[in-house]
């Protein structure tokens, strides 16, 4: 990479990113899409000019609350909306941003569930909200990291192999490849 990136956001602002030279992580904690969305806060101050910064959030959404408001795709488009809403904030402050895609979701057989953030909804309906979501954050004005393929199994689901055995990637070698083959654009 010809220039720093730093990431942004919850856990996958940190795993599959944190073995790639170059890039300097800005982990907030367990924090939702709703919640950064809603604070309309200014996190690119403090990087320099020539930085790609990379926003991660949503995953925690889909796997842990959407569910528990229909519609659910109005639930999505409002999250989205305040979603970029802030990034646009952030956009004029710094102008080489881009939002990395909800990775693909666990079957909640194969992973552990952690009580605070418990996987709501079947499998089928996480995976709806997922793709939906992507969909969304894919058509904003950012550019998109996409590499929801390069870590889904067959049927759409995190591919355990490429995981922490939880629901965080943790091979990074799809994700150097995409910034390898968009470094040129970059920066």
């Amino acid at each position: 990479m010809k220039c720093p990136i730093y990431t942004f956001g919850d856990s996958h602002a940190d795993f599959g990113w944190r073995n790639i030279p170059g890039v300097i992580i800005k982990y907030f904690g367990p924090k939702t899409m709703y919640g950064f969305g809603k604070r309309k806060e200014i996190i690119v101050k403090d990087i320099p000019k020539n930085a790609i910064a990379v926003f991660s959030y949503g995953e925690i959404d889909c796997r842990c609350h959407v569910n528990k408001y229909q519609p659910w795709e109005n639930t999505i488009d409002n999250l989205v909306r305040e979603y970029i809403e802030t990034i646009k904030l952030n956009s004029e402050i710094h102008r080489n941003i881009y939002i990395y895609g909800v990775p693909p979701p666990v079957r909640k057989g194969s992973a552990s569930e952690v009580s605070a953030f418990p996987f709501i909804g079947s499998d089928d309906e996480r995976l709806s909200y997922v793709k939906y979501m992507n969909e969304k954050l894919e058509n904003s004005p950012y550019r998109f990291i996409n590499i929801y393929r390069n870590y889904s199994d067959e049927d759409g689901f995190l591919n355990m192999m490429m995981s922490d055995g939880h629901v965080h990637i943790t091979n990074e070698i799809y994700l150097l490849e995409w910034l390898e083959r968009n470094t040129n654009e970059m920066g």
